[in-house]
């Protein structure tokens, strides 16, 4: 997520494998959503992360009403990571969502955080 430059252009734009998901507050916002385990039978963590508060709403109801279909076809543990768009919110409020990609694969695949160094040689 884009913290955006010192006029807020870009800020809470998501950029996913080099595409950029900006919001058009009103007409188009963007949500990550995601179940998540630490491990085999452990509690999971729902995380809704919205560019405005409309699609954290937009995001929990989607998962109230899609939660079969999303658990359907995962892991042993069900963990998921999907991007949803919230459309026209202005009009709508928080209950027109689309499936933009299902991001699970990639959001689950280890891999080394970006910005971190390497704990040999780092003082």
């Amino acid at each position: 997520m884009r913290a955006g430059d010192e006029n807020g252009v870009d800020r809470g734009t998501f950029v996913i494998g080099g595409t950029g998901y900006r919001m058009e507050p009103g007409a188009v916002e963007y949500v990550l959503l995601a179940r998540l385990t630490a491990g085999d039978g452990d509690r999971p963590v729902f995380l809704a992360a919205g560019q405005r508060p409309v699609a954290h709403r937009a995001a929990v109801r989607h998962l109230v009403r899609a939660r079969a279909r999303l658990a359907r076809g995962r892991g042993p543990d069900g963990s998921f990571c999907v991007l949803l768009k919230v459309v026209n919110s202005q009009a709508y409020g928080p209950d027109v969502v689309e499936l933009v990609a299902d991001l699970t694969k990639a959001a689950l695949a280890p891999g080394e955080a970006k910005g971190h160094r390497a704990a040999k040689g780092a003082e």
